[in-house]
């Protein structure tokens, strides 16, 4: 690289410029967030997971996991739906629902998803789970996230359930708002999610994929290729 850099700053190396700025600049070109989203910092919780009604896009990615955990109670048992949304810029958002069946022994508190670590995640929740489709549902009145926090290694996304002072959190036979982390990446791969009071369920979902687009390789070596070309042809010029 060290041979291509002087390069670039001589004659006839101003396609060369565009074309290492269209690079560097192709993905963060297209970073949004939906609309109402709240960041966390690592280590933190916002203040509240903001509201939105925002369109979600896309829909690219659904899965529905059942979950059971025993303790002391007893047998408490539901679901994680869990989607990926594309917005029109190209950044994902990651979505989020947990029902707690009715024969569940007791209410949860928190659900976690991981791993976020890279990606500056956002978030949000919404009421109308109703019109995104892919299974989601309104949810039951009242059970909404009252925060939402990082851990410090940046990496998990939690929300919280427990009001102060302490209410009933994620009942038996309920089921939360759609929770939403949007993000700034443009892939995904499987990730996990977590549900838990006294006891823990871990599930499949998705998380974001720091991978390449193929769109954006094609146009890093294109660049190199244009690159090559004006050394080429500067050194012929000599």
């Amino acid at each position: 690289m060290s041979n291509f850099l002087p390069l670039t700053f001589r004659g006839l190396s101003a396609a060369a410029i565009v074309l290492a700025a269209s690079f560097m600049t192709a993905q963060s070109s297209q970073a949004a967030y939906i609309t109402g989203s709240l960041a966390v910092a690592p280590g933190g919780a916002a203040v509240g997971p903001g509201f939105t009604s925002a369109p979600a896009g896309t829909l690219l990615a659904t899965l529905n996991a059942p979950f059971v955990f025993t303790t002391t109670a007893g047998t408490t048992s539901g679901s994680v739906l869990s989607a990926v949304f594309q917005n029109p810029s190209g950044t994902l958002d990651f979505y989020y629902q947990v029902v707690n069946n009715a024969g569940s022994k007791t209410a949860l508190s928190r659900e976690s998803n991981t791993s976020f670590l890279g990606f500056a995640p956002q978030v949000a929740f919404r009421l109308d789970g109703g019109a995104l489709g892919a299974g989601f549902t309104n949810g039951s009145p009242g059970i909404v996230p009252l925060t939402a926090d990082l851990d410090a290694s940046a990496t998990t996304v939690g929300f919280s359930f427990v009001p102060t002072p302490l209410g009933t959190k994620i009942p038996p036979g309920t089921t939360t708002s759609v929770m939403v982390i949007s993000t700034l990446a443009t892939m995904f791969n499987p990730g996990n999610a977590e549900v838990l009071d006294g006891g823990s369920a871990t599930v499949a979902s998705f998380q974001p994929n720091a991978v390449p687009e193929p769109a954006t390789v094609v146009l890093f070596g294109a660049g190199l290729l244009a690159l090559g070309g004006i050394r080429r042809f500067t050194r012929r010029a000599k």
